[in-house]
């Protein structure tokens, strides 16, 4: 059985002499592994396409112990082959976040949608504060982690109902947050991420 879908390289490592095991969050299945075979090799013609980040068009031929993924296209590199590394590090710390709070073979569209729509702001330079904040607070929402009509009446749930409910382009016109303030409002995400997850994040915040 094989399906093609779009997806989001989360992860990667090798896999055997010149395999790679891949981990993508795709739109129809969630987030799946699949073998990419002979991409490590010289001539492979997969190689450039499985970068970080990269959102693809991915075909997969289903296996008995784990996929195989047969065909890939680039949709758009989010990647370090795009961008130089402060950037790239940045995409690498919302792509983690993805990995470690999503759960294999279950499909949550908002999450695709939000992942590919939070790289493209970071990928243009937004302020990378309030992307990272937004997405956080979105994401937790979008997983039933997090709930800001659940906190008490506070000038930070006002922040946060703020960026849990309005589109990105109302959140930036409402916010006028100082660097002191995104370091707490990051350092309580992260703090709750970390707990759902049961893992430090490896990817700093990358302030700026």
């Amino acid at each position: 059985m094989y399906f093609a879908t779009e997806g989001v390289i989360l992860a990667r490592k090798n896999f055997g002499e010149a395999d790679r095991l891949l981990t993508i969050y795709t739109k129809d299945h969630g987030k799946i592994s699949a073998i990419a075979k002979g991409v490590r090799r010289p001539r492979s013609k997969k190689a450039g396409h499985l970068e970080l980040g990269n959102w693809c068009k991915v075909f997969v031929a289903k296996g008995k112990n784990i996929d195989l993924l047969t065909e890939v296209e680039v949709k758009r590199a989010f990647g370090i082959a795009e961008f130089g590394e402060k950037k790239a590090n940045k995409i690498y710390h919302l792509l983690e976040i993805v990995d470690i709070l999503t759960p294999h073979n279950q499909k949550n569209l908002r999450v695709f949608s939000l992942l590919v729509s939070f790289l493209k702001k970071t990928s243009n330079g937004e302020d990378f504060n309030l992307v990272s904040s937004a997405f956080k607070t979105k994401l937790l929402s979008a997983l039933g982690f997090f709930s800001s009509h659940n906190l008490k009446d506070s000038k930070a749930k006002d922040v946060l109902l703020v960026l849990e409910n309005e589109d990105f382009s109302v959140v930036a016109g409402k916010l006028n947050l100082t660097d002191s303030s995104y370091l707490k409002l990051l350092s309580f995400l992260d703090s709750m991420i970390e707990s759902i997850a049961g893992q430090k994040l490896k990817t700093a915040r990358f302030l700026t």
